[in-house]
């Protein structure tokens, strides 16, 4: 793996440390529990994060991925086991696109966003960003829980 890559796949894995550690103990019934109608579960949060790292990971192979993000937002219901074994897939599926890339690779057009267009360089940063994001909401979600 490119010493580039190897140190952002690094940092990947330690924001997905921190959300290991949020969660950890907490029961099924309080990752599908919303704080409020109009608020997200950690549940949906969670999913959302890993179809979009699945996404994103897919253009980074330079594949097409089909992946609805939005539908754990619209969900009524949620398979807290299934979303464990997807947490613990991404990280596999991460290491393997971030080691596939070249240096020459890298500045391969990666992903149109809503940022506009990102090399795929960018692609793995924004990648991380975003599950950084969503990561900063657990907290508030808990608290809104009394967790």
């Amino acid at each position: 793996m490119l010493k580039e890559m190897q140190d952002l796949h690094d940092l990947y894995v330690k924001v997905h440390a921190t959300i290991h550690q949020m969660v950890d103990g907490l029961t099924d019934e309080q990752w599908v529990k919303k704080p409020a109608d109009n608020f997200n579960n950690i549940a949906s949060i969670l999913e959302h994060t890993l179809l979009v790292e699945r996404r994103f990971f897919a253009q980074l192979k330079g594949e097409t991925a089909d992946i609805d993000t939005r539908a754990p937002f619209l969900a009524r219901s949620w398979d807290v086991a299934k979303i464990k074994a997807m947490w613990a897939e991404n990280e596999r599926l991460a290491k393997d696109a971030f080691e596939r890339l070249t240096a020459e690779a890298l500045n391969e057009p990666g992903a149109k966003l809503g940022v506009g267009e990102v090399n795929k360089r960018q692609l793995v940063a924004y990648a991380i960003a975003h599950t950084s994001h969503h990561r900063g909401q657990i907290p508030l979600v808990k608290k809104l829980l009394g967790i």
